[in-house]
């Protein structure tokens, strides 16, 4: 498709600038910080893996097995996967900075199927995964800490935990729908990964877990929401971000009502080329504590683009190409206001590598959701 013609190419030279200057090296492991600025320091599986997934070239001109093994020493051995591991081998189970309360008193139910893809594509690069068996027995221990309902990952609006990544500071409670869909393809990559260390039995179960998931994701979709709700208690209005990741597995008429309810609220929804997670200024109902649903960012029009791109091609084009004019006039921030005044992280890499992961999968015609 024309937009990713016309628009890759230059994105690509960005994510390789930013991934250039991001890059940190201590002995035989070489670091990608998810931002230039000081911000986050830190190995996150989302943030330092998006930018080689949207641009596997990159992936080739690093030497990955140092990290793997870093990495490798500082989970397996946890009783589930964390949130992140600092510079300094500290492993954090919780969003949050280190001294102040965690953000999630459980562990983030996003994570395992975070920390599956990191290890997934690793493995895809050309490398061994460092005690695979161990690393198989983490990722069960955390998969097992995901609670589910209707078959679907559901969140006890009791005792509040994050769900999916870019929802730290939200609080969608009930069924979960961005982290039943990142759940629904964890659970399938971990199936195949962990075949020849894991039992038969468990990726099985994992695999007719995927498969209930995706069975069940009807129960997400509200008529009167326009699409599918971010939860079906706090939270239960229309997912921006989760309609364009859902998308490729709804139903047609599902995905023309996505489409109106976007095209409709596009005025609300869009800021200089960058996406709300809602389409409200108040961000998630009963579910916001500000920040990351207080305005829009670029790394959200990731995740609507190639929705856009298939039903409504003319705002795809206007949406990549006014975020690509801007992202240098707002220094790649982690996201923008109300006001479109830039907010949090500078040179942020998920900014680029996020809206460059949706070009890949324009061009290469395959759901966004494939490569989760």
């Amino acid at each position: 498709m024309k937009i990713a013609d016309d628009i890759r190419p230059a994105l690509t030279a960005h994510m390789a600038r930013l991934v250039a200057a991001a890059q940190l090296r201590q002995g035989p492991v070489t670091f990608t910080r998810p931002c230039i600025s000081p911000t986050y320091q830190g190995v996150w599986p989302d943030d330092c893996m998006w930018p080689f997934i949207a641009d596997p070239l990159l992936a080739k001109s690093l030497d990955w097995s140092g990290l793997l093994n870093w990495l490798t020493d500082a989970i397996v051995d946890l009783p589930c996967v964390p949130d992140r591991v600092e510079f300094s081998g500290l492993a954090v189970m919780s969003p949050g900075p280190v001294g102040a309360s965690p953000l999630s008193m459980q562990m983030p139910l996003h994570l395992p199927s975070a920390w599956t893809r990191f290890l997934d594509y690793a493995s895809g690069f050309g490398y061994e995964i460092p005690r695979k068996e161990a690393w198989g027995a983490v990722i069960r221990r955390s998969f097992d800490r995901v609670p589910f309902s209707f078959g679907l990952v559901y969140s006890d609006p009791q005792e509040q935990v994050v769900g999916f990544g870019f929802y730290d500071t939200v609080r969608l409670t009930g069924l979960d729908l961005m982290t039943s869909v990142v759940t629904y393809r964890g659970l399938q990559r971990a199936a195949a990964l962990f075949a020849d260390v894991m039992d038969p039995a468990v990726c099985e179960q994992w695999r007719q877990r995927a498969e209930h998931l995706r069975a069940n994701l009807h129960r997400l979709y509200d008529e009167e929401a326009g699409g599918f709700v971010g939860g079906t208690s706090a939270g239960r209005m229309f997912s921006v971000w989760g309609n364009g990741l859902v998308y490729p597995l709804a139903t047609r008429a599902q995905q023309a009502g996505i489409l109106r309810f976007i095209c409709e609220h596009q005025k609300k929804i869009f800021i200089r080329g960058c996406t709300r997670q809602t389409a409200t200024t108040g961000g998630w109902s009963g579910a916001s504590r500000g920040y990351q649903d207080s305005g829009a960012w670029a790394a959200g029009t990731g995740f609507i683009l190639p929705a856009l791109a298939v039903g409504a091609p003319e705002l795809a084009r206007s949406l990549a190409g006014e975020l690509m004019e801007q992202l240098d006039s707002f220094e790649c921030a982690e996201w923008l206001d109300d006001q479109g005044s830039p907010q949090g992280a500078r040179q942020f890499l998920a900014s680029v590598s996020m809206p460059l992961l949706a070009l890949r999968s324009i061009e290469e015609g395959k759901p966004l959701l494939d490569y989760f």
